[in-house]
């Protein structure tokens, strides 16, 4: 009897040394870590001129470059004496051309041994001249759908051709990677919009409401990646209707009171003296106002942070005048960014994506639904009047300005 629980004690414990039947080594798996899409036309491909796989008569249209990260060990990593920067590259990409991005990821079984899966993907790319084409809802429809893909997966446009911007990266770095953790330095710019992943468009796109994507463009000279302001969506169309440069971006994030941190520059008309203002908080208000009918909005921005630099011909001490005088031209230079975006918005790229609408909605929901069908042509031509006011807590470790 004792012979017979120690051999049944036995074989439990086996099986839980047993490891994953349906294993397969990580050497055997090409792991998608970035995913970039760009017109075929766009790209000079001689395929994108040919007709799609599997006998179907429609031209192909869409150019799907994947990008794979090389496991360690599997030949990829690792410096050779004498080895150029290129060849130490921790990843490779591989493009495909079709009118079916599902089609496309299938149609690199035909070239690789490596089964791709997509449980790591961290960003995806969209080219200017596809997303000014193609609605977004149609680009990212396969990858919502695809369940080895998480909705976390990033989502940026790209002034340009996308799959460059997986093409550059310093030496050791990876694009994919590079991309998906450059949004840690929002406290450090207010030029880095927030991030904006596939599960946060879902519901813009199904309301058919705008919003924005951070713009990333290709430095080929320098061979790295930028951030350079933010691709604008439609809402009605569903499609990419412009940009905002990085200054104007800078300008919806002061708006928005979306920053987390970052600069503030500006030169006094007075002198040329150069402030530099260095954000610690930031926060923004919306009213909205109906007065016979007609709709305005009132924005009321509110700031604290510090001296980051204060350049000036000779030592001075900052009293409470000089704060003062400071504070008054940064304050006209945020004002300024904040119309130049506004009008951007309306009169340019006739498109709301600040939160305007939002803030209607909640303060006077009968009115916005009388006006949320056509609410990009209404907002066109709504007055805004702004409120800017800035706190400066402390001159950091002086309180002179500069020599």
């Amino acid at each position: 009897m004792k012979k017979w629980r120690v051999s049944i004690t036995f074989l439990i414990l086996c099986t839980l040394l047993t490891g994953c039947w349906s294993s397969t080594p990580v050497e055997e798996l090409s792991m998608e870590i970035g995913v970039a899409l760009d017109s075929a036309e766009e790209t000079g491909d001689e395929e994108a001129t040919q007709q799609g796989g599997g006998g179907n008569p429609m031209p192909a249209q869409i150019m799907s470059t994947y990008q794979f990260t090389i496991p360690q060990g599997s030949g990829g990593s690792g410096m050779k004496s004498g080895a150029s920067p290129s060849s130490t590259r921790n990843y490779y990409n591989m493009s495909e051309v079709s009118d079916s991005m599902f089609e496309a990821l299938r149609a690199l079984s035909l070239r690789t041994r490596r089964t791709p899966i997509g449980h790591h993907l961290k960003v995806i790319v969209i080219g200017e001249k596809l997303a000014r084409s193609t609605k977004f809802s149609e680009l990212i429809d396969f990858f919502s759908r695809d369940n080895d893909i998480r909705p976390s997966v990033l989502l940026y446009v790209s002034k340009g051709k996308a799959r460059d911007v997986l093409e550059n990266a310093l030496p050791g770095q990876t694009p994919s990677f590079v991309l998906e953790g450059i949004f840690v330095n929002r406290s450090r710019s207010t030029r880095i919009w927030e991030p904006v992943s596939i599960a946060k468009v879902a519901g813009p796109l199904h309301g058919k409401r705008s919003f924005m994507l951070q713009n990333v463009i290709s430095l080929e000279k320098e061979k790295e990646t930028k951030l350079d302001g933010a691709g604008v969506i439609k809402g009605k169309t569903g499609k990419l209707v412009g940009f905002l440069d990085a200054s104007e971006l800078e300008g919806m994030v002061w708006l928005t009171g979306k920053g987390e941190g970052g600069a503030l520059k500006a030169y006094d008309p007075s002198n040329n003296k150069l402030i530099t203002y260095e954000i610690k908080s930031l926060g923004s208000k919306y009213k909205a106002n109906v007065k016979d009918g007609k709709i305005s909005f009132h924005v009321k921005i509110e700031s604290t942070g510090r001296y980051g630099e204060a350049f000036a011909k000779s030592a001075k001490k900052l009293h409470d005048g000089i704060v003062k005088e400071d504070k008054a031209v940064l304050e006209k230079h945020v004002l300024d960014m904040l119309q130049v975006t506004v009008k951007k918005m309306q009169k340019e790229l006739h498109t709301e994506v600040a939160g305007f609408g939002n803030a209607l909605r909640i303060q006077h929901p009968a009115v916005w639904r009388s006006v949320e069908d056509n609410w990009d042509e209404t907002f066109s031509e709504i007055p805004i009047t702004y409120e800017v006011k800035l706190n400066i807590e402390e001159y950091g470790a002086s309180d002179t300005s500069a020599e």
